[in-house]
């Protein structure tokens, strides 16, 4: 005798019975095919990890810090459950894959991007960059994704200055190129992904506009073009740049980081251009510059000429390290850019035979005030 499966009738209690035995099986049955179809929305890199996507190669630095590499100037990026902060957008024609290589470590959005400077190198994929986080965030602006969609971009107001109307080697740059957010004091704080961001501006540095950017959660701090570990800094006297300024603004990179031990570790230091540092390397650089700037105000004033100055090599001993002889900045143009700026501050020698102003005394020593007691 073959046994029948007799199903309930419609309706009956227990076709209902059955169904509410069979489907939550069949939901668990199929758990694991929608979980594994999940897009993981980021992914992180352990110290020492390195990831290269399209010819950029990507660091992680420390806390939520990573640091992009091959696209021109380097792109400093926060990554956090608000989305992506970006410091700096690379050069000309290397947006793409830097955002490419962004896509790789998260499907976040980019919420904020801050400009160090208006060097082409540091921002010709600034408009690239708010196309892909949906347009420009910011005063009088709204995207078609709503008023907290899209990216602000900050900058120093003398760095916009410097975008709006270009310059030699320096396209005027216009519309969702431009930063909608710009300030002039010596401080801006902003706060993502749960941790304080500070924007440190350093006036008369590599230019008149420079940032420094400190994430004091992660303690990183990304220093644009007033560190570079891979040559002189580049004193734009085009943009009001300063040997003064730069050593001004190492002066407040090094107050900034904070050594694990021994000037070691601790805070890291992710320059305009070269590898990751900490404060040794920052204090070994300042103290360079600090070295070349004294040799040649002192050079100036023995009235050395700028080409004597040239030959006499100043930097020889640093030459090895951060010179070169050819490109958009050579050892001569640090030079030359380090003499003219002593030379200006040269005090100007006295007259010989001078005549005395009328109501001076011409003699040694000061004549005490009206009514001063002696």
């Amino acid at each position: 005798m073959s046994a029948t499966l007799r199903l309930p009738r419609r309706g009956s209690f227990g076709l209902r019975l059955l169904f509410l035995i069979i489907l939550p099986g069949v939901a668990l049955l199929s758990m694991p095919v929608a979980f594994g179809q999940q897009h993981v929305s980021t992914i992180s890199l352990e110290p020492g990890e390195t990831l290269v996507v399209d010819g950029i190669e990507v660091l992680p630095v420390q806390g939520k810090i990573y640091m992009l590499v091959g696209g021109g100037a380097n792109v400093t990026v926060q990554i956090g459950e608000e989305g992506v902060v970006v410091v700096d957008t690379g050069a000309a024609g290397q947006s793409k894959r830097i955002i490419t290589a962004i896509r790789r470590l998260t499907n976040k959005p980019i919420r904020t991007i801050v400009n160090t400077s208006a060097d082409p190198d540091h921002v010709a994929g600034n408009a690239a960059f708010v196309e892909a986080a949906g347009g420009p965030r910011g005063p009088g602006t709204a995207t078609p994704l709503g008023p907290n969609a899209g990216a602000e971009m900050i900058s120093t107001e003398e760095a916009y200055n410097r975008m709006l109307n270009g310059g030699p080697g320096r396209p005027e740059m216009l519309g969702d190129a431009l930063p909608r957010s710009t300030f002039f004091t010596p401080r801006k704080d902003i706060y993502s992904n749960g941790e304080g961001i500070a924007l440190l501006f350093q006036p008369r540095a590599h230019t008149d506009g420079d940032l420094l950017v400190h994430f004091r959660g992660s303690d990183v701090v990304a220093a644009g073009d007033v560190f570079n570990t891979t040559s002189y800094p580049a004193i734009d006297t085009a943009q009001r740049g300063s040997i003064n300024g730069v050593i001004a603004a190492l002066n407040t990179l090094i107050e900034v980081t904070i050594p694990e031990r021994n000037q070691m570790g601790g805070t890291r230091v992710i320059p305009g251009h070269g590898r990751i540092s900490n404060e040794a390397d920052l204090v070994d650089y300042r103290d360079m510059l600090t070295i070349i700037r004294d040799r040649i105000r002192d050079a100036v004033g023995k009235g050395m000429t700028l080409e004597q100055v040239k030959a006499a090599r100043f930097s020889l001993e640093y030459d090895g390290l951060y010179g070169a002889t050819t490109g958009p900045w050579t050892t001569d143009m640090f030079t030359e850019a380090i003499f003219r700026e002593m030379t200006a501050l040269r005090p100007a020698p006295p007259q010989r035979g001078a005549t005395p102003q009328r109501g001076t005394t011409p003699q040694r020593g000061t004549t005490p005030q009206r009514g001063a007691t002696r």
